[in-house]
């Protein structure tokens, strides 16, 4: 039977620090993520074995962090054709429905009854997510995040999957675990509903880059000192509002034909710099 993970509010961690000595132990995502991870690549489940990446920190003021995979550009599976950043799912296709059943490790879902008797049709909407792994990998941990595959979404963004995806970052008590989303024409390869997943143990400095506020009251915000880019900051308390703004930002995108990326992590708060990466930032 397939492991699930159910998890509250109170499972997430709040505060996380960016030095490794001071980081508290695996949170019970991350060891499920790393651990069925693991035991996946000891039985070649993967298209190649991940060793260590010759990483380096590019010179310039933007400190662009660049690995060389070369199995990845060798191995990977040809993406799929995109015509269309709005383009219909296509069964025919290669699909998460199609994948070898023991590349899944677990299933994740909230618990939005908070412990209390709450008769099912009186919850809040929540999202059963698939997690499996990338066979082929970019990073230690790089998993799938697939909103019940059975549905056969397209690559569009939605607010469930969007909140699941702030709610993984806020699962995790590692300030490098990652999310993130392509879509159609944004380097997106199979046009089935997924968010990306992953460690990579290196500060980036969008975690707390310079901003001009734009709407201030929805924190969102340009952000300065970068080439491209938005940056909406939330509290774990305002995930829920935080995935409905994104939203409203990548429908804009799609009525206007915009390819567009998500990534998610935390960071520190817009208005100011500090140690700890408390909550969660998003950058498109």
């Amino acid at each position: 039977m397939l492991p699930q993970f159910v998890y509250s509010t109170q499972d997430f961690v709040t505060d996380v620090l960016q030095k490794r000595e001071n980081r508290p132990p695996p949170s019970k995502l991350d060891s499920l993520i790393r651990d069925g991870w693991t035991d996946r690549m000891d039985r070649g489940l993967f298209r190649y074995h991940l060793g260590d990446l010759k990483t380096r920190i590019l010179p310039g003021s933007n400190g662009y962090v660049a690995q060389l995979n070369v199995q990845r550009g060798i191995e990977r599976r040809k993406p799929q054709e995109i015509l269309s950043i709005q383009q219909e799912f296509n069964p025919s296709q290669f699909n998460f429905n199609k994948i070898n059943a023991e590349e899944i490790m677990f299933e994740m879902m909230k618990d939005t009854g908070g412990g209390r008797d709450v008769p099912d049709d009186q919850l809040p909407q929540t999202c059963r997510m698939v997690v499996l792994i990338n066979v082929s990998p970019l990073e230690f941990g790089h998993c799938l995040l697939v909103p019940d595959p059975s549905l056969c979404l397209p690559q569009i963004l939605t607010r469930a999957a969007v909140q699941v995806g702030i709610e993984s970052v806020l699962l995790s008590s590692s300030p490098g675990f990652r999310v993130g989303f392509n879509s159609l024409g944004a380097f997106a390869s199979v046009n089935h509903l997924h968010l990306h997943g992953y460690y990579l143990d290196h500060e980036l400095k969008i975690e707390s880059s310079l901003v001009k506020p734009l709407i201030p009251e929805k924190n969102f915000f340009r952000i300065q000192d970068f080439p491209v880019g938005f940056l909406l900051y939330t509290e774990s308390e305002e995930v829920e509002t935080a995935a409905r703004t994104v939203c409203k930002v990548t429908d804009f995108f799609l009525a206007e034909n915009i390819a567009h990326n998500l990534f998610l992590t935390r960071g520190c708060p817009p208005s100011g710099q500090m140690q700890t990466a408390k909550e969660s930032c998003l950058l498109f």
